[in-house]
Formats: C-alpha cells, structure tokens, sequence
C-alpha cells in the first residue's frame, strides 16, 4: 500500500535487495538507485550502528516490531518510524511517516482516554452488553464513522453483534456474512497480526523492484506481518460493494483462537491513522480480548456451577449404586438433568438404554456405529443431520448431539440430544451467490464480490442450539469421573475374582475329596444292607424288609449324588484341553448312542446341516450337548419325542440351542434349575435324578468363558442356548 515503504534487506550486511517503486515520494532516492546499496545510504553511520543493535535485541520473527524512529538523510526535516520483520532468512523493513502533531503532545493526554475505556468495558454485565460499550470505546477512539464487531461461527460465516456507527448510515446489526466473505487465508492473517489498516480503498497497489530479487531467495517475499501489505482485489471490490472508503480491522482473539473481529469503516472519503493513533487501537484491542473470555465465561457462571453440584451428585451416587447404568439413569441426579438437553442415551455393554426425548434404540445404535468412526473422545455438533445425512429422518428430536466415550476400547458412551430449532438467519445478500465470474477486457475471467447487499431472510432446519464451550468441558469432567469410578470397580472386581478363584478352588478339592472319602463308608452301608437281605431277608418283618430296602434305595442316591459332585468338582479342576471341533460328526455320535439306549421311544432328532468352526475341551463339550439331550427327552411327556439342535451363526459368538417339544419350565424358575441338587419334581417322576446335570453343563460352559440361559415356558417346551467363547469368525461350514 502506498501509505509507507518498504525495504528488503539482506543480513547482516543490511544490503537492500528489494524496494518498492515509491521510495522516491518517501525517502527521496528512486528504488533502482537503493537496490545493492546498505541502508547506511539512507539512516548514516549512527543511526545504522543504532539499528543493528536494536535488530540484535529484538524478536523479530512471527511479528512486527518498531525498531526506531529516525530521520533520512535524503528527506531533510522529516521523521520515520522503523517496523522490521524477520521472515524467510530476510529482513523487511517499513518506513511510515511521523505524525509530529500528534507527537507534540504528551503520552499522559492517552491515559485518561484509555481509562474511560477500560472502566465502561469493566462495567459490563453480560457478553453483549460488554461488546456494545468495546464498538462505542473503539469509535470514540479511531473516530471511524462505523464500528462492528463480528463473531465468526464454526463454519467460517459472521454476524455483526454489535455496532455503533454515524447517523444516517444504514445498520448493519444482526446481519450474517458468509464465509466467503472473509475467506480461510483471511481469517488467517487476521489471527497473527493486531491490525490490518486500508486507509484508501481505491488505492493503486505499489510493485516491489525487483519483483523476484536473486539475491533474496527466488520468489515472491511473504509479506504476512507487514503492516503495508496489499489487500485482495476481491477484498477492496466487496469493500466499494458496500460503499467503503477505509478500513481498520482488527482480531479478537479468544484463548487464543480467532473469536472474531473489531471492523473499522469509513464511507464517507479515506482516512489514514497514524501509528501514534493505532498504539491506542492495539492496547485497547489486546486488553478486549483478555477480557472477553472472562466475560463470556461470567456469562454463564451459574450455570457451570449449577452442573458442577449435579456432578457431584451424579458421581457420589455412582459409587454408592450396585450397577453403574441404574446410577447414570435413576434418580433426581442423572445423565440429563447434568446437562441442558432433551433425551440422553447410555450404551452400556451393547445394551441401548434411553431417557426423555430420543431416536429409537436402533436409530441411536446407527449414530454409535457412526460416533466410532470418528474416534473422538468428545464430540458435538449442532447440525447432526449436515454431518451424519441418515439422521435427517429424526431430526425433530435429534438435530444437536453431544457424546462422550467412556472407554478407550468398547463402544460404551453417552450420546445427549437436541431437538430442531427452527431460526431465521438474515444474511447480507443472498449468500448463495457470494461471488460472480466476469470477464475483463483482455477476455481472462475472475471472481466478483456480490454486488447486492439486500436483505436476504433464510429459514434454517435440521439444526439445534449450538452446545456451549462450558457444556463441553462439563461433558469432558463427567467421562473422567465416570472413568475413575468403572476403574475403581475394575480394580475391586479383579481382586474379588482372585479370591473367588481361590474359593472356588478350594471348594472344588473339598467336593472331591469328601466325595472320594464318603464313598467307601457308603459302599460298606450298602454291601452290609446287601448282605443282610441276602441272608436274613426271609426272616425280617415286612415292616424291617421295607426298612431295609429303603437303606439300600437311599445308599444308592447317595452314592449318585457322590459321583455327580465328584464330576462337578473335576469340571473346576482338570484343565481344558482346546482342539478343534467336527461340531455335527460330535452330535452325530452322541445321537446314535442315546438312540441305542432308548430304543423303544418315539424320538425324532434334527441337527441342523451347518455350525462355525470352534476350539474346545472334546470331552466337556460332548457332555454339554448329551446331558442337554438327554433331558430334552426325560422330561418330555409326549408320544412323539421331538428336538432340534442348531446354532445361530450370525450372532458373535455364535448361540448353540437345543430345542425340545417337552413339558416346558415355569419362568420363575429359570434361574433355580442350574443349582446343585435342585429337582422340580419329585425323586422319582421323570425317571428321577440327582439335579446336578445342568449344574454340571453350566459350570463347563463357564470354563469354556461362555453363557447359558433358557427360553420356556409350562407346557410349551423348552430352549436351552448357550455361547462357547472359544471360536474362530469363519462362518458356518458344513461338516
């Protein structure tokens, strides 16, 4: 820009390699006679000597810093400030006049200024009323006819938040831009540089000689931090759009991240701020946005404090409850009253469950399958329809989403939801035409800003109230501390485990052990009462042979109840032997041995022709599905016996069955039935029994790190399932 000149000079000699083509309005020498001089020709010796030592003590890169202030010695009388960067192995440097009225006058005359600033921004009692007095502080300060500033959303597109501005000047207030406005790389130099000056819209751009110095390094010099730097054509063309004559704008950084901007307008003719007048603009801007991230957190103090003491509630419930989802979901302290939503679903061990207004089980399970692509911890978005198009048909109740993961390697979280907000966005323009492609005289196309900047109303779906930054810091707590409290029982859980596994070990060489040792003095009951039958049975009573034969009967359960522990017991304590397993050629010669030794029932077996692959202990195996058979067909009062035996393979892993069309279960005893020696009938319907078979079935499919349950009902039969850990995913093979 012509406002100032610049120099590109070579270190650490200070040789001139590039000027721009007005040194000689500035400095009074033309820019061919500069380059491949030092810039001794223009400071001398003294204030060279000053400069190098002022560039030795100064960070210089990734900024622009005043160096000095000097006079040229070609421009007798007058004064300059020097602004030096450092980029690119060169050193730029600018040359602005200075404002010597506004020198003259002491530095104290900007106290009070900026005082009055501070105390009416301090004052503030919320976000929006503090942006209303930082625009009035701002025009008071630059005396630009027109101050905006301007929040940018996620996507990139603006609205003015607040403005001040000269009467008879039309508002701009409430109004969006889009993000093609104020484009990517835009945005980009706003966020590293305090202020970006145009004093004249219609200015003529001033070319650099040489354009590509060969003493610099080839290419164009990146002039991101020089305050000279020439702006877009695009730019200064939305600007005479809009009946601009000069700008001042400047970032307002948020934690560090690009928030917004304070834009500066003149419409009436150019205006020109002289670096004493743009110290003032820059102290005031840095102090706003220290500010403005107090500001905007004060804006929403009660209520992080009013989620804090839910939290706290939420998570002392959580370890006192039995069960970690009955904790989230129970209660007056729960998942969604922790946070400002309308439905929340938990995902809990595949299980879906859900709270208030929410998609359906299999919607929600859609969005998980979709959350786990994305591998974030925490996630948000107000627009879920735009990100993930599949939920546009529930978007009524589930436009914004908030989730958070609770464990690094399960698919277990907590997805909060937000309805539709309908809202009607006022855009500058139609933003659906931000630019146009015209033709020049030499016929090459270019872009065009918008020329229309007339109210264009749009009415916005499939969107939900943005989620707060507070929010999602909330969310963040919430998933450590529920974290903490699953590893807390994680931990509690393991040790119970090794001391359950001891318990159990013990207990199962006891069960062997007093099985092995009352076997002899049974077997010693029994062969006496044997004896005496034999020998003396003709001359007892009927009352004594009755008695005897009832010592004899009961010898005999016991010694069955002794063989069932003892095999119960060497489940638990014989090692698993895995192999791969020929499930059907297995069920094949297990059904040809039950057929042999109950030949005269009426029974028809079916086995389905396919079943996965799996690794097994053969022996334990067999005994699972032959005691399952074998009691498909005891309890079964049918005349024709009937009983399938399958496995769903689409399940992981894959559930085996055996299904019967025997006398049925009650519900209410399910659970009983897989106890030690517990019958439902009586010792001798049924063909009688120790009621230790599904005990012992349930314990080897426990070894096998699988489950078993059952499905039934009196009268209705019965399906018993069951899973086996070990297994390979190779889909079902016939065998």
């Amino acid at each position: 820009q012509p406002h100032g000149a610049l120099l590109i000079l070579k270190e650490p000699e200070l040789i001139i390699v590039q000027a721009s083509a007005n040194t000689l309005d500035f400095l009074g020498v033309v820019c061919e006679a500069l380059v491949g001089k030092t810039i001794n020709a223009l400071l001398g010796d003294d204030y060279t000597e000053a400069l190098r030592l002022r560039i030795a003590e100064t960070h210089l890169t990734d900024i622009l810093a005043l160096l000095m202030t000097a006079p040229c010695r070609s421009r007798s009388g007058r004064r300059f400030h020097l602004f030096g960067n450092r980029i690119d192995g060169l050193l730029l440097l600018e040359f602005e006049l200075v404002d010597e009225d506004r020198c003259q006058k002491p530095q104290s005359d900007s106290l009070p200024i900026l005082r009055n600033a501070f105390q009416s921004m301090r004052c503030a009692s919320s976000l929006s009323a503090f942006l209303d007095s930082v625009v009035v502080q701002m025009q008071l300060i630059t005396g630009f006819e027109r101050v905006m500033a301007y929040r940018f959303d996620e996507g990139g597109s603006g609205e003015v938040v607040a403005e001040a501005k000269a009467p008879g000047l039309e508002a701009y207030l409430g109004l969006h831009y889009p993000a093609s406005d104020i484009p990517k790389p835009a945005r980009r130099l706003f966020a590293f540089s305090l202020l970006r000056h145009l004093p004249n819209v219609d200015y003529v751009p001033v070319p650099l000689f040489p354009a590509h110095s060969p003493l610099a390094t080839g290419k164009p010099v990146d002039l991101s931090y020089s305050f000279l730097r020439s702006v877009s054509v695009m730019y200064t063309d939305h600007l005479r759009n809009m009946g601009v004559k000069a700008t001042l704008v400047s970032p307002l950084l948020k934690e560090g991240k690009l928030w917004g901007l304070i834009s500066c307008m003149q419409h009436s003719e150019p205006k020109y701020l002289s670096f004493e007048n743009r110290v003032l603009v820059e102290m005031l801007i840095q102090t706003i946005s220290m500010l403005l991230a107090d500001q905007e957190n004060y804006d929403h103090l009660a209520y992080r404090l009013r989620l804090d003491q839910v939290l706290v509630v939420l998570v002392t419930a959580l370890g006192r409850v039995a069960t970690f989802p009955e904790a989230l979901l129970s209660g007056g302290a729960n998942l969604l009253s922790v946070m400002d939503a309308d439905g929340v679903a938990l995902i809990a061990d595949g299980k879906v469950l859900l709270l208030g207004q929410t998609p359906s089980p299999h919607q929600v399970s859609m969005i998980a399958n979709w959350l786990a692509q994305q591998k974030a911890a925490v996630f948000s978005t107000h627009q879920l329809p735009h990100d993930f198009p599949p939920s546009s048909d529930f978007s009524a109740v589930a436009s914004g989403l908030l989730t958070v993961s609770l464990t690094r390697t399960s698919s277990d979280r907590v997805i909060w939801f937000r309805p539709e907000v309908l809202s009607e966005v006022h855009w500058a323009g139609d933003p659906n035409k931000p630019v146009e492609i015209v033709g020049q005289d030499d016929q090459q196309l270019r872009l065009r800003p918008r020329t229309s900047f007339k109210l264009w109303k749009e009415t916005v779906h499939c969107q939900s109230r943005p989620w707060l930054g507070c929010e999602i810091d909330h969310a963040t707590k919430l998933r450590q501390a529920i974290i903490d409290v699953l590893v807390d029982r994680a931990k509690l859980l393991a040790r119970a485990n090794v001391e359950l596994e001891r318990s159990n070990q013990e207990l199962d060489s006891f069960a062997y052990a007093a099985s092995h040792d009352l076997k002899e003095p049974l077997r010693g009951i029994n062969n006496f009462a044997e004896f005496l039958r034999a020998e003396d049975g003709a001359r007892l009573s009927t009352m004594g042979s009755s008695r005897l034969e009832t010592i004899i009967r009961l010898a005999g359960r016991m010694d069955n109840m002794l063989e069932s522990l003892m095999q119960y017991s060497r489940i638990g304590r014989n090692e698993l032997v895995l192999q791969p397993l020929p499930i059907r050629a297995l069920l094949e010669q297990i059904v040809e041995l039950i057929q042999q030794v109950n030949p005269s029932q009426d029974i028809k077996i079916e086995i389905q022709p396919a079943f996965p692959e799996i690794s097994g202990d053969r022996v334990r195996v067999c005994m699972i599905f032959q005691n399952l058979i074998m009691n498909a067909i005891k309890y079964n009062d049918q005349e024709k016996k009937w009983i399938e035996i399958g496995c769903d393979s689409a399940q992981v892993p894959p559930v085996f069955f055996v299904r019967d069309n025997g006398i049925g279960i009650a519900p209410s005893h399910h659970e009983l039935i897989f106890q030690l020696f517990r019958r439902l009938h009586g010792r001798d319907e049924y063909g009688g029994g120790t009621g230790a078979g599904l005990t012992i079935v349930k314990k080897a499919v426990a070894r096998h790190g699988g489950n078993i349950w059952v499905e039934s009902s009196e009268g209705r039969g019965s399906t018993f399932f069951f899973t086996l850990a070990h297994w390979q995913d190779r889909g079902a093979e016939k065998q």
